[in-house]
């Protein structure tokens, strides 16, 4: 283990695990001096359990490319608690199940393999083609509403709202559980976050974490054996080592489909934004190639890669290993900083500056490896279709009011942003079907 850090260093460690510095701060700093002066760092913070922090792309690449065979996931779950009354599994619901293995994204070895094939069909590059007139209804007709009102708050009614439909579509969940789910899982993933705060912090992810489970339970039980072709469905008929997936099991990864398949996409959409209106020639730039599907995938990415939705995600060495030069005994926890490794300067050109025509852009926003994001090509198209909208329908794009950042430090992101606009001649199209 590592020396005991100063007094400055103490301070960035209680910062990047503290949930509420997220909401109005920029943890960049830190990961920028860390990749530089330590890039593996022991961190303490306001944790009991330490762990090592990787903020070099070479690095956190090593570690992802090595899941399940140096470092496991499921040993002690793929987060940080966000504070020290969430660390212990009897005391916090989204903890005793992080530590289960009871959900595809905390599983090891085998397991973990054969599950992830059973939902391949859904999420697959032709699967999600399948998709895309979907998408684009869904797009368009929440486009149209907001073309009349000239401003709105883009996170909430579109860059939130669009992902969550077309998931809670594939999962096979009604619209009259949308709104709810979506508070539901900004209680789960900001419980310190006061604009979502049901009680205390622990209680707020709880009742979270126990509505999505819930609804997904209940839905799914309500499928069964009627040979529906959506996703809950699919989660009844499932098997890991050949038994069918129990109540919790199907709770669980329905609520890791429903997280997964909307916050990637509101958060890099919503910083996507932010930085178009900042640079209006990249905006010109891709309003001239609307309709150039390779533009608008290139540009998708970079959202990702700039905003790293997923703020950090946790392994635990299953044996003595070194990271970056680094020893690394069996059993210490590492946690992976997306931001750090999506802007070192190692691997992208001017990696602070927004650039939607960045050609090389390897970065680890859906990550790599065993774990790699089951839903990136959804998330692809999501951006794609929604960027194309955006472009062909709205003209004079411009912040209406502060942004505001989640108090997260799991997904962190932006959760309101104030715009106007002026709608171009002609409305989006309003689509029917469901």
């Amino acid at each position: 283990m590592a020396a005991q850090p100063d007094s400055n260093s103490r301070t960035d460690d209680i910062n990047l695990t503290t949930p509420s510095f997220f909401g109005g701060n920029d943890p960049h700093t830190i990961w920028r001096r860390w990749r530089t002066e330590e890039p593996v760092r022991w961190t303490q913070g306001r944790l009991r359990h330490g762990f090592w922090s990787v903020t070099r792309h070479a690095d956190m690449r090593f570690v992802l490319m090595n899941d399940t065979r140096i470092f496991s996931v499921q040993r002690h779950g793929a987060n940080l608690p966000a504070g020290p009354e969430f660390e212990a599994p009897e005391d916090a619901l989204f903890t005793e199940l992080s530590h289960s293995g009871a959900q595809l994204a905390i599983m090891d070895g085998q397991p973990h393999t054969d599950l992830r094939r059973q939902f391949w069909n859904f999420f697959s590059p032709g699967g999600v083609r399948d998709l895309d007139a979907m998408v684009r209804r869904i797009t368009n007709n929440l486009l149209a509403d907001l073309l009349e009102q000239g401003s709105c708050d883009f996170t909430t009614d579109f860059a939130g709202k669009v992902p969550t439909a077309v998931i809670a579509a594939i999962l096979g969940i009604p619209e009259s559980h949308w709104a709810d789910l979506y508070r539901w899982n900004n209680m789960l993933a900001a419980p310190e976050d006061p604009e979502f705060a049901m009680g205390d912090a622990l209680a707020t992810q709880t009742e979270g974490v126990s509505n999505i489970m819930r609804t997904c339970i209940d839905l799914a039980a309500s499928k069964r054996g009627k040979g529906g072709a959506d996703l809950l469905t699919a989660l009844t008929t499932a098997e890991i080592d050949g038994r069918p997936l129990s109540d919790t099991e199907i709770g669980f990864n329905g609520l890791m489909f429903f997280a997964a398949g909307h916050e990637t996409t509101r958060a890099s959409m919503s910083t996507g934004l932010v930085e178009l209106m900042a640079a209006p020639d990249q905006w010109r730039h891709l309003r001239d190639h609307r309709q150039d599907r390779e533009v608008l995938r290139r540009a998708g990415e970079e959202c990702v890669r700039y905003s790293s939705p997923l703020t950090h995600t946790l392994r635990t060495a299953t044996e003595d290993t070194e990271i970056g030069g680094q020893r690394i005994a069996e059993g210490d926890r590492v946690v992976l900083w997306f931001h750090g490794a999506n802007r070192d300067p190692a691997v992208f050109t001017d990696p602070e500056r927004f650039d939607v025509t960045r050609q090389k852009n390897e970065h680890l926003g859906f990550a790599v490896g065993k774990h790699f994001c089951l839903g990136m090509h959804l998330a692809r198209l999501d951006m794609a279709v929604m960027l194309g909208a955006m472009l062909e329908h709205l003209e004079d794009v411009e912040p209406a009011g502060p942004v505001e950042m989640a108090s997260s430090n799991l997904f962190w992101g932006i959760k309101h942003l104030p715009i106007r606009f002026r709608a171009k001649s002609g409305k989006a199209l309003r689509e029917e079907g469901t």
